[in-house]
């Protein structure tokens, strides 16, 4: 009977620590050398190592070119599960190099059974070159309704570039507190 009590201590201490804790992002810092877990949408996205990782092997790379033209929206996002009123805190890692026309931020979306955004926040935008800086969405609260929050980091570039530009992020972050 001690061995029974003791087991359903262990799993009632787990269960409450996995609510308490981070929503599971899949390759958060891209350290699978791919985009396993994101997708990703505009031009120029690689997996880029060395100096285009924050911490680890790799980072998520937007490259901005000179004569691409097209859609001006680029992006990477990652939907994971979370609770209606539930409070939870949203961060990346953001580098900007040689950046002239293009701004780089972190972006949340609160999605509904449906997939269609509640509500949207956004962080400041990178409009000059940065090194790795820590971004931060602290204690938002999932609007009623929600069932996902879609995690982005988000690029835009009105014109095309005269000299490229490099927007990397790494160590995605989603937590609930």
């Amino acid at each position: 009977m001690p061995a029974l009590r003791s087991l359903f201590i262990l799993t009632a201490g787990l269960a409450l620590a996995a609510s308490a804790g981070a929503a599971p992002l899949d390759n958060p810092g891209f350290e699978a050398g791919d985009f396993s877990g994101w997708t990703t949408f505009g031009l120029g996205w690689r997996i880029g190592t060395g100096e285009d990782a924050a911490t680890g092997a790799s980072g998520a790379v937007c490259d901005v070119l000179p004569g691409q033209t097209g859609e001006p929206w680029r992006g990477l996002f990652q939907n994971v599960p979370v609770a209606s009123g539930s409070t939870y805190t949203a961060g990346v890692d953001l580098r900007t190099v040689n950046l002239r026309e293009a701004a780089a931020w972190l972006e949340l979306q609160w999605l509904d059974e449906n997939d269609t955004v509640l509500n949207q926040l956004q962080s400041d935008w990178f409009t000059i070159d940065q090194p790795f800086t820590a971004v931060t969405l602290p204690a938002v609260t999932a609007p009623p309704d929600a069932v996902a929050a879609s995690i982005r980091g988000i690029v835009f570039i009105e014109y095309p570039a005269d000299e490229p530009e490099f927007i990397i992020f790494d160590n995605f972050r989603f937590e609930r507190q």
